[in-house]
């Protein structure tokens, strides 16, 4: 066996152990994925019940029908002082208006006007006259707990109680006073689980935390807390999380971590609350009230079961939908939604009950080093494709990739080194499917529509083969629960789907790889510049901006309403929609390529190779994305893959005709 034939069986050999500890990680992922199949429908009570209130329904009938239509839990946010004087179980009036209303008559609560007559009122002081006796020491407690036991006083014991709070009416109206009675009763009663939601104080010690938590375990069944309030702050933000997560972790409930599409939404401490506990953080999918104004019900049903099915959502938190469907009323309306959403979660496998987050899992620091070392050995193989074979600089490069990995291991950012490696391992990958696929380029095209069409095929099958190694590389290196529950992300997601294709570009034009000859770099300097290549060169300075503002987890640039209505419409046919660089760029290209005449990809040679690395990499993308589970990514792909045939397909019919045609009109002129 020649040196070279040694030199790429070695690179080879390692490439396969390397994918085969991917394909390990890979497969205990597709394990725990499965593992995390429970999923929880929450009802704003708030919301649902002011609902039910203006439209006169029973609230207590109205949940039993949304429990019989797939209702898991109902949502109980805890009382704000604001909101006292809007129930009937409580009013809070400030002393100097208890003083002015006392000049005026006399006060009807006997201890009131007592106290008015000896002027003792405290006019810098909140009266609370609580009428509801189980909501009294809830009210005494969390006061007390907010703004300090001295701040509190019983005026009156017998009931009506009242009680004097020392503080601001406007910062009074702000404090969160426990998860009000009526509706606690309401999920005991119906065994629907409880998702309590409160709101932080940054004064709030581990004391104070764990007492908040024991009010959940009291009487109800809480699965997953959401927090909530003005500042958008996590309880414990920012100097008590760790007291937080040892609460979740004590209590078995979960952390709803609310998926945003802005990061400046994002709830302050959110991440690194769920860092510190990460095994019962879980994602919750809710739509604002001034959004879901706007959508229709399809939309709204679609976007809930996608959600749980692509983004590891294992909370549906939904609000009343306020626009009558048809002949149907509100209340039916709001039963069809819920049942939808049940039917679809089910019939894709999912089950109703307590939402489960990811289990924790980690790997031996072994595996991940086997995993990496995909790297390096696609980098020596690209270098070798082009005639650069140098043993010393493959140890090299190995070496350096294995102690990167083990400092990262050292200072407690393995994460980081390995998001590192695995964005070199995505650039490579798709820029070694264009460079393993040289005869497409130089070989002559075949006679027939089955030989184009089976040369085409083959031309698919070794490009994707390459991306599908190098999203194998990626999943092996980064699938972490911080990431698939999408706490932490895949860092550098615009230069996995911009490099390769710039890459590929150099690679077409200044390599002979691809059949083409050279130019140096004094005739590419002293070559003139054409009015076509000056506007050839805007207007593909201008799809690249496009390019590059549209990719990304959040794109710059919102998507047409034509282009929402065709995703909607493909996942709706197929389930997963597959991805547009693949099935209409990369893939159609890649089968069109060896039927190209040889004057034709001189031309267009190095758009076709552009192209391919675009669908190239945005396969390796597809799996970049580590909230999605597995299988939906392997879906995504393939339906792509076949969509994309039989585009490209359809053009090879096409292109003898079409390349005829243009030939007789080129030859007119």
């Amino acid at each position: 066996m020649s040196a070279p034939r040694r030199y790429r069986l070695a690179l080879s050999l390692i490439l396969a152990v390397a994918l085969l500890a991917a394909a390990y990680v890979a497969t205990v992922r597709v394990r725990k994925e499965g593992q995390a199949r429970r999923v929880e429908i929450a009802m704003d009570y708030q919301d649902f019940s002011a609902l039910a209130q203006s439209y006169g329904y029973n609230e207590e009938q109205f949940l039993v029908e949304l429990r019989r239509a797939g209702l898991t839990s109902l949502a109980v946010a805890e009382e704000l002082g604001g909101s006292i004087n809007s129930g009937t179980g409580a009013v809070l009036l400030p002393g100097q208006q208890l003083v002015d209303q006392a000049r005026l008559s006399a006060l009807a609560d006997p201890t009131l006007a007592e106290l008015a007559r000896r002027h003792q009122v405290d006019v810098r002081a909140l009266y609370l006259i609580v009428y509801d006796r189980d909501a009294l020491p809830r009210y005494r407690a969390n006061i007390a707990m907010h703004l300090g036991p001295h701040a509190v006083r019983t005026v009156r014991a017998a009931e009506p109680s009242i009680l004097a709070v020392r503080s601001q009416i406007d910062y009074f109206n702000a404090l969160g006073l426990g998860l009000p009675e009526r509706p606690l009763a309401l999920a005991r009663k119906l065994e629907l689980f409880l998702v309590p939601r409160v709101q932080n104080d940054e004064r709030f010690d581990r004391s104070d935390i764990d007492r908040i938590f024991a009010s959940f375990k009291q009487h109800e069944r809480p699965t997953t807390v959401v927090f909530f309030g003005a500042r958008n702050e996590v309880l414990g933000y920012p100097d008590h999380l760790d007291d937080t997560a040892a609460a979740l972790e004590r209590t078995g409930i979960n952390f709803g971590s609310v998926e945003v599409y802005d990061r400046n939404q994002i709830q302050k401490g959110n991440d690194g609350l769920a860092e510190r506990a990460i095994d019962r953080t879980t994602r919750v999918e809710a739509i604002s009230k001034l959004e879901l104004d706007k959508l229709d019900f399809e939309t709204v049903v679609a976007r809930y079961l996608l959600g749980v099915r692509e983004r590891n959502v294992r909370v549906v938190y939904v609000r009343p939908f306020l626009h009558s469907q048809g002949d149907l009323s509100l209340e039916a309306t709001n039963l069809e939604m819920v049942r939808r959403i049940r039917d679809g979660l089910i019939a894709r496998g999912f089950r109703l009950g307590r939402a489960t987050p990811v289990p924790g899992f980690a790997f031996n620091p072994l595996v991940v080093v086997l995993v990496s070392l995909a790297v390096p050995a696609i980098f020596m193989l690209l270098l070798e494709a082009f005639g650069i074979r140098r043993s010393r600089l493959a140890y090299g490069v190995f070496a350096a990739d294995v102690l990167f990995l083990a400092l990262g291991y050292l200072v407690h950012h393995d994460l980081l080194a390995r998001k590192l490696i695995a964005l070199a391992g995505a650039i490579a990958f798709p820029t070694m499917s264009l460079v393993a696929i040289p005869r497409a380029f130089t070989s002559p095209p075949p006679e027939g529509y089955a030989k184009r069409l089976l040369a085409g095929l083959r031309t698919i099958a070794v490009a994707t083969a390459f991306a599908l190694a190098g999203a194998l590389v990626v999943v092996g290196l980064i699938s972490v629960p911080l990431l698939m529950e999408e706490i932490d992300r895949f860092t550098g997601v615009k230069a996995v789907l911009v490099v390769p294709p710039f890459l590929g570009f150099l690679l077409y034009i200044f390599t002979r790889r691809f059949g083409n000859e050279p130019p140096t770099a004094r005739e590419s300097f002293m070559a003139p510049v054409r009015v076509y290549q000056v506007l050839l060169l805007l207007a593909l300075a201008a799809a690249g901006a496009v390019y590059v503002l549209r990719s990304g987890n959040q794109s710059d640039i919102a998507p047409s309403s034509f282009e929402v209505a065709l995703r909607s419409n493909l996942t709706a046919v197929l389930g997963v929609r597959p991805r547009f660089k693949e099935f209409l760029i990369g893939f159609p290209l890649l089968m069109l390529l060896p039927t190209l005449s040889v004057a034709h990809r001189r031309a267009l040679g190095w758009l076709f190779a552009v192209g391919i690395t675009v669908g190239t990499a945005d396969v390796v993308d597809t799996f970049s994305h580590i909230h999605t589970p597995l299988a939906v990514s392997l879906i995504r792909v393939f339906n792509g893959a076949v969509i994309g045939a039989i585009v490209g397909a359809i053009l090879i019919a096409l292109y003898p005709p079409v390349a005829r045609a243009l030939g007789r009109m080129t030859f007119r002129a």
